[in-house]
């Protein structure tokens, strides 16, 4: 693509390009400064604490700043804690991965550690948790294990996922037995199919100075893809996962059997999501390209409102960060379970009489016993309202909720996931 191919402002053009500069440790280039010496350095800082990568970004905005002689308002104190912090943090994992290791359990580490270890700086890349796979086998024994080192069970774990919590070392880990959580559907079934926890096809690397088991090259791109794809559908999605992507296949092209790669893209209808998230890539942050030589997506102006998707983190009322809120209405789209089919009013009213199967799990009393459906509307409705008065500057209105929705539908379908 060519570099005005995606017309985006300066601003977030010069973003990307430090973005791009952080990820591969390369010196931003004057000649390329100069081109954006109409961007205020001080505004940049604000969009990487909105994204969560003012620790990646600080150091190439200073940069920047410090060519044009602006004086940066935030001097940013916090940077040496919050490394600090990240040791602490990557000590953590390691600590329960050898616990685990004693006592013969298999944690498979995946996201986390192992994409952070490609960056320059690990603890320089945002994660807010820690990722562990185990077989339904050992999933008992893991639980006791974690709890006995200081951990507690909290209440957002679910059936395929076990949260726990360490207040005094303030980590989170999430124990999943199944990748795709408790999610069921078409897609899921798909997946299922493609067998990524086959312990045959484990790896054994080094990571953020750790020695990790995790999924395979590929197996761990697919996984990657569904992930994103989660996000991107029920909430919306940042800028990280472009990063992380970047990295991913520019370090591990090789050794992914590309032809397999997108023959499971095209049965998952992922293909044209992939290949525009990879063209993202190759454009603005320099990946490897020769993924892209074994598919040719055609695209147009649908790329453009799925990159800005990316820039403002799916985010389209300012202040509104409760994007979450519209996960029930569309994770029957995410599952393949609902096209889009169904028209504008049916969606409206099934925001306000959601089926049985719709319902969030604290209202799972109907899914059980479907004569409480009507019980479960008005309950749904009262704890709404109650939330809404409590944050009322976060949340969407009903309204609001809607058009949310109706956009998130609407690249859906553009990047062909419905």
């Amino acid at each position: 693509m060519s570099d005005n191919s995606i017309i985006i402002e300066d601003e977030w053009r010069l973003y990307m390009y430090l973005l791009r500069c952080a990820i591969w440790a390369e010196k931003p280039e004057e000649d390329i400064m100069n081109k954006y010496m109409n961007v205020s350095a001080n505004s940049l800082i604000e969009k990487a604490d909105d994204r969560a990568q003012r620790l990646l970004l600080q150091k190439y905005i200073q940069i920047f700043a410090d060519y044009k002689h602006e004086e940066l308002e935030d001097s940013y104190n916090g940077e040496l804690f919050a490394i600090i912090k990240k040791y602490e943090f990557y000590k953590n994992i390691r600590i329960v991965l050898e616990a685990a290791k004693d006592r013969g359990i298999t944690l498979v580490v995946f996201k986390g550690c192992v994409l952070a270890d490609l960056y320059p700086e690990y603890v320089r890349r945002y994660s807010c948790d820690t990722d562990f796979f185990v077989s339904r086998e050992q999933n008992a024994e893991a639980v006791s294990l974690i709890e006995s080192l200081g951990y507690e069970i909290n209440e957002h774990s679910n059936a395929e996922v076990t949260v726990f919590y360490n207040q005094e070392k303030e980590h989170t880990i999430e124990l999943h037995t199944c990748l795709w959580e408790d999610y069921e559907g078409r897609q899921l079934d798909i997946l299922e199919s493609f067998n990524l926890t086959d312990p045959d096809s484990f790896i054994n690397i080094t990571a953020c100075g750790i020695d990790v088991t995790t999924l395979g090259y590929e197996n761990h791109l697919i996984y990657q893809i569904f992930h994103i794809i989660k996000h991107f559908s029920l909430e919306g999605i940042g800028l990280k996962y472009l990063a992380d992507i970047t990295l991913y296949v520019s370090k591990y092209g090789e050794k992914i059997d590309m032809e397999h790669f997108w023959k499971c893209m095209d049965e998952l209808s992922y293909t044209k999501f992939a290949y525009s998230l990879f063209v993202l890539c190759v454009e603005f942050l320099n990946m490897d390209a020769t993924i892209l030589k074994f598919r040719n997506i055609s695209y147009g102006n649908e790329m453009i409102a799925f990159f800005r998707d990316f820039l403002c983190g799916g985010e389209m009322y300012a202040d509104k960060t409760a994007s979450w809120q519209i996960m029930g209405m569309m994770t029957p789209y995410f599952t393949g379970q609902r096209g889009t089919g169904d028209s504008s009013i049916r969606r409206k009213l099934e925001l306000i009489f959601p089926k049985a199967s719709d319902l969030p799990d604290e209202l799972s009393y109907a899914k059980k016993v479907k004569i409480l459906l009507p019980i479960a509307w008005i309950h749904k409705m009262i704890n709404y309202l109650i939330k809404y008065h409590r944050n009322k500057s976060t949340w969407y209105t009903a309204g609001e909720k809607l058009d949310v929705a109706e956009h998130r539908l609407k690249l859906m379908k553009d990047m062909g996931l419905i």
